[in-house]
């Protein structure tokens, strides 16, 4: 079946025609459509709905693309990546959606110019340490969707990782979940799509990789025009609209305005070369400008928790180890926190996932606001939290998570006759230890609690 999606988005400035060669030309000019391959089901990227129509980042980038090239793009609907790749192989598409340079697929694959770039992260169960490096779990085994190309990146990197090889990323989390598997490697947005979508929430993000997906558009090897094509519309593509697109599915908020009236009250008011020098240096200028806020906009949205909009498990990494830095120079102690929500499961059960998110929204507001401004709140993962304690020994941190416990079990969340509860692991770190033995002890100081009858504090 195919469907043919109509194009109409504005431009983020007066986009000027792609300058493309005679040859590009008479390409475009000879075909009705372009044919387009995507993954159905790798959300928030990109996905086929229920009404088999393209979604996700990669639709509205493609929307954005095809408005320049002034041609229709045509979604060939497949059931999966797999089959996605079969189609281009067998000539039935002519792009693929996103796509990376990699050795099994260059007889009948090329690629783009990247646009944008997103790192790999490892999802596992809640009690597992923290990944900074995979190559110590070689022992273990790790789920990735069969078809992509991280595949072969994770192979290359780690020729003795264990890989299990599963249809789709729900498939794989929950895998995870039922420790089937050790851990599921995709990339931060997807996982945290997947896991709300699915109410997967026994499992965490636990690392991010050095590794990193580089997202390009792949074209059929016989079509060396539109491979050049798509490169010019990639280069004319404005920062304003990446930021925009981003937006769209990220949840970032991105003001973007420009006042044209200026630029045609310099062009009244001077001569044509005076003119044409300041709007270049304008131009320049804004772009730069543009450019550093959409980096700032990106490196904030890597380092939030979409949920919450607290710190994530990756920003929370780098806290810990800028902290430790400062211990081994200053030697100024430091205690963690690990906060976990009483019977979280029985909420989701009672009263749905989307109740249940708006428990963690509102207790991060509240651990946020009784903390003091130099501590650093976190999510961990799933209905834990985590509060790094910067001049603090143990002694002080057991202070503060009695004031959080009693504020937490003090407060109106709004659920009838049911109280949330909350239950603390504490621990300072201690010298000439590494930062995962600090936050395991952290852990079972956490798991003591729950165990004794939760609703309370732990020191180790």
């Amino acid at each position: 079946m195919v469907w043919l999606f109509v194009v109409a988005i504005p431009l983020a400035g007066a986009e000027p025609r792609l300058e493309l060669t005679k040859q590009e030309q008479s390409w475009l000019q000879q075909v009705e459509v372009i044919r387009l391959c995507t993954d159905p089901d790798w959300m928030p990227y990109e996905g086929i709905d229920e009404q088999h129509r393209h979604s996700g980042i990669m639709s509205d980038f493609h929307q954005l693309w095809a408005d320049m090239l002034d041609k229709p793009v045509v979604i060939q609907v497949t059931d999966s990546w797999q089959q996605s790749l079969q189609y281009m192989e067998k000539g039935k598409c002519d792009v693929l959606s996103s796509a990376q340079d990699v050795a099994s697929r260059r007889h009948y694959l090329t690629v783009t110019d990247p646009f944008i770039f997103y790192p790999f992260a490892v999802a596992t169960q809640p009690e597992n340490p923290f990944i900074i490096d995979l190559m110590p779990l070689m022992d273990k085994r790790f789920a990735m969707v069969e078809g992509y190309a991280g595949i072969e990146i994770m192979r290359k990197r780690y020729p003795e990782i264990d890989l299990l090889l599963v249809d789709t990323a729900s498939q794989g989390l929950k895998m995870v979940e039922k420790s089937k598997v050790y851990g599921f490697i995709d990339t931060v947005p997807s996982i945290n799509y997947q896991t709300l979508k699915h109410g997967i929430s026994l499992i965490k993000i636990n690392g991010v990789l050095d590794e990193h997906y580089a997202m390009s558009i792949g074209i059929r090897k016989d079509l060396p025009e539109l491979v050049s094509i798509y490169n010019k519309a990639i280069a004319a593509t404005h920062d304003a609209d990446r930021q925009r697109i981003l937006n769209n599915w990220l949840s970032l908020t991105f003001q973007y305005h420009f006042d044209y009236s200026l630029i045609w009250k310099m062009l009244l008011g001077a001569s044509v070369l005076l003119a044409l020098f300041f709007y270049h240096y304008f131009m320049v200028n804004r772009h730069n400008r543009e450019l550093q806020q959409v980096n700032r906009q990106l490196e904030a949205l890597s380092h939030s928790d979409h949920l919450t909009g607290i710190p994530n498990r990756y920003y929370l990494h780098q806290v810990f180890e800028n902290e430790l830095k400062r211990y081994q120079r200053y030697r100024h102690s430091f205690s963690l926190l690990i906060i976990d929500i009483d019977h979280f499961k029985r909420i989701n059960d009672s009263y749905g996932h989307v109740v249940g998110d708006e428990i963690l929204k509102k207790l991060a507001q509240l651990l946020t606001e009784n903390v003091r401004e130099n501590d650093v709140v976190g999510r961990w993962g799933g209905e834990e939290f985590l509060i790094l304690c910067p001049e603090t020994d143990a002694k002080g941190g057991r202070a503060l998570a009695e004031h959080l416990r009693l504020r937490i079990s003090q407060t109106d969340f709004s659920l009838g006759t049911m109280m949330i509860t909350a239950s603390f692991g504490v621990t300072d770190y201690r010298d000439d230890e590494v930062l995962e033995e600090t936050i395991k002890r952290a852990d079972l100081a956490l798991y003591q609690a729950k165990h004794d009858g939760r609703d309370r504090t732990i020191v180790f």
